[in-house]
């Protein structure tokens, strides 16, 4: 089964724009609703920033970091290739130009989320329910999600959805991860709402109280998200269905099998080298190298999936 190096490359944005969309929906309304507990605002939305957007250039457009003026940055701004708004424009251009080849529900459901958040402003966020705002989106991406899941056949176009999917949501979490670890080095997170924030922006605190009770360490958060194999949000997780879903990738071409089928081992290695993992490589100075190379790996392999399946790639993703 040939898949034209196009119709790959939009569907892995798809899967990847639609996690990401979802992903800071989540992350945006946690820390929207824990910013009073216990810091000012402006070190919360400082901090948001440099989790999910780009410091430098929001001072530049912005100045300050005011309510206003972060939730526009990274939910509204059109011009932020990270913001709500943009990503789901994203997932939304690429869905529209493989139409014929997609469930039409898919379609009505991310258009109708971009034309519901495109007509929205930054009062109508505060003045209303923010929570409700963002769970709108949240729910929407989880529709989304639920139905590509229940009617798309599991062929080519499946798995290179989940693929974008899968390698998103491992970058997203190693991202907030060496965040939480670079706060915590300052030892500016220390309180336990903040340090529980970081569970609920990935909606793994029930999980995670299942298996530790009231124990809330950086420790078992980081072993947590890192090597669970059964919370499907955690790196190991993503890894393991990154590397199921590259396997089942088919290709009549033997050099571009061959090519899928050697990414699918890297993925299974960095699975693998996850296994290895101990408490001493988690709570030693390792942690933040080991968040780093990580990183490097997710964005090699983006890198390679450029290079098999769309060389000719114009679009510069964020």
């Amino acid at each position: 089964m040939v898949m034209m190096g196009r119709t790959a490359e939009a569907l892995f944005w798809i899967g990847r724009y639609a996690e990401r969309t979802e992903n800071h929906a989540r992350l945006i309304d946690v820390y929207y609703h824990i910013r009073e507990e216990k810091e000012s605002g402006g070190q919360s939305w400082s901090r948001l920033i440099d989790t999910i957007g780009d410091r430098t250039v929001f001072a530049e457009q912005y100045g300050s970091f005011t309510e206003q003026h972060v939730l526009q940055y990274i939910t509204l701004d059109k011009n932020n290739s990270n913001s709500l708004l943009a990503c789901t424009n994203h997932a939304r251009t690429n869905l529209r130009n493989i139409r014929e080849k997609m469930p039409g529900e898919l379609w009505d459901i991310l258009n109708g989320l971009y034309l519901w958040l495109k007509e929205k402003e930054v009062r109508d966020i505060t003045t209303d329910s923010p929570h409700l705002f963002f769970r709108f989106i949240r729910d929407s991406l989880s529709m989304f999600q639920g139905a590509a899941t229940s009617v798309m056949p599991r062929e080519n176009e499946w798995f290179f959805v989940e693929t974008g999917r899968y390698l998103e949501r491992a970058e997203n979490l190693l991202r907030l991860l060496q965040s939480l670890c670079n706060d915590y080095a300052r030892e500016e997170l220390c309180s336990y709402p903040l340090m529980l924030s970081v569970l609920k922006s990935v909606s793994g605190y029930e999980a995670f109280r299942r298996q530790y009770a009231d124990t809330v360490s950086l420790g078992h958060i980081v072993k947590f998200l890192m090597l669970s194999e059964s919370f499907p949000r955690s790196v190991s997780y993503s890894f393991s269905a990154l590397e199921s879903s590259l396997r089942s990738i088919e290709e009549d071409e033997p050099d571009l099998n061959e090519a899928v089928q050697k990414l699918a081992k890297l993925a299974g290695k960095v699975k693998a080298n996850l296994a290895c993992m101990d408490d001493d490589d988690i709570l030693s100075g390792k942690l933040e190298m080991t968040l780093h190379a990580l990183l490097e790996s997710c964005s090699h392999m983006g890198l390679r999936m450029s290079k098999i399946f769309f060389p000719s790639r114009e679009e510069v993703s964020a």
